[in-house]
């Protein structure tokens, strides 16, 4: 009797590793992260001055206080999952990290970013140009996959990608006995050569992929504790992927939620701590996998240095960047630091970005990715020298 699982793996390619780069992780705090109240610039008089109401306190010991990571910066203590991977040098940030000229839409903003361009006439997402340059004759479908409901901009335009909001839902909802049969005549529809086909062809070599792994084979290890949110349960599921050897390249996640207009504390409380959990639980799944992983989380832009009269906090521009993985400088915060007196800031109120977000991009394509073809990737950014964020 042909199974569902026999059946799918007849399309399947070979599973691979990939060892000369790199595995990519690309997360997305998409709708603009509070960077000052997540990396907490405690040096500074003017951050307390602004925030009467929603700063956090100065590191003091006490549970509601700044975890002190350099003596200027601190770490909101609901991100204490972070501080031994900051500690052992495999995480840091990048503050006052941004673009000048930005909007304040998050829409509009979220799309420059993901297309690493602010130039509407660039449909492709700057990650799908740099999956779309890589020869690998031995990528299988999930050479690039998102971890989401759908593909996202970074990823629009790549020519393989597959995206599934979780590994138990990826599949063709039909009875048992129907499945097999439809999956044929699906597979003789679209076995021409048009892109649709090609798009088609590309799922069902996905579905093959996923149903020949057997999710016992890779417990989660090193008694890592994944939330059980969307954002932890798509990363425990891009770890099964990654450890079954599936061929995963690059990767795409997105954690939404960060508008924090009003009773942001409230807000941050939950959500920064399900990010900083998450990414904890995954470094210790990982093991010495870390090695070859590299994680770089971006948000749209910052938030304004004032408080709001709602306790939280509206549009700002400059914000901080997260990297983690083995071949990360970590155990420092990069900045060069505007301050934040008034005549400091840019725009309506606006923390200064100092650091473009394509230059920690451009240095990590380049010394952990082999990719040095920056005006691909960017194609009307002048890349200017490395902050020396990530060692080969």
């Amino acid at each position: 009797m042909q199974t569902r699982r026999s059946f799918l793996q007849l399309g399947s390619s070979n599973k691979v590793e990939n060892k000369n780069t790199d595995i990519l992780i690309y997360v997305f705090q998409r709708g603009a992260a509070d960077g000052l109240n997540l990396i907490v610039p405690h040096g500074d008089e003017d951050y307390y001055a602004n925030r009467p109401n929603i700063a956090v306190a100065k590191p003091n010991g006490l549970n509601d206080a700044a975890l002190d990571l350099d003596g200027f910066f601190g770490l909101n203590p609901v991100m204490s999952a972070l501080l031994p991977i900051y500690e052992n040098k495999d995480l840091a940030m990048i503050h006052a990290c941004g673009e000048l000229g930005s909007s304040h839409s998050h829409f509009k903003t979220q799309a420059d970013v993901d297309r690493g361009t602010m130039d509407e006439g660039v449909q492709s997402g700057w990650l799908a140009r740099y999956a779309n340059s890589s020869n690998n004759v031995n990528a299988t479908a999930f050479k690039s996959v998102a971890l989401n409901k759908s593909i996202p901009k970074s990823l629009s335009g790549a020519e393989q990608v597959v995206a599934l909001d979780n590994i138990d839902s990826f599949a063709i909802k039909a009875p048992e006995s129907e499945s097999v049969a439809l999956q044929a005549k699906l597979l003789s529809l679209f076995a021409g050569k048009s892109a649709l086909d090609k798009v088609a062809q590309a799922t069902f070599n996905g579905l093959a992929e996923v149903a020949s792994i057997n999710p016992e084979d890779y417990p989660v290890e090193n008694e890592a504790n994944y939330p059980n949110s969307g954002f932890g349960n798509r990363f425990k599921d891009l770890a099964l992927l990654i450890k079954s050897g599936i061929g995963v390249e690059t990767a795409s996640i997105d954690i939404g939620g960060w508008d924090t207009h009003n009773d942001e504390n409230a807000t941050l409380a939950v959500l920064a701590k399900e990010f900083a959990d998450t990414l904890a639980a995954f470094y210790a799944d990982m093991g010495d996998r870390m090695q070859n992983i590299t994680v770089i989380s971006l948000t749209e832009f910052g938030r304004r240095v004032a408080e709001n009269g709602s306790n939280g906090t509206d549009h700002g521009t400059g914000n901080v960047a997260f990297v983690m993985g083995g071949g990360v400088n970590g155990g420092q915060v990069f900045t060069d630091w505007p301050g934040l007196r008034t005549q400091d800031l840019v725009g309506p109120g606006d923390l200064l970005p100092t650091t473009d977000y394509r230059t920690v991009i451009a240095e990590l394509m380049d010394k952990r990715m082999n990719f040095t073809n920056q005006q691909e990737l960017f194609p009307d950014f002048e890349v200017p020298e490395y902050l020396g964020v990530f060692s080969r």
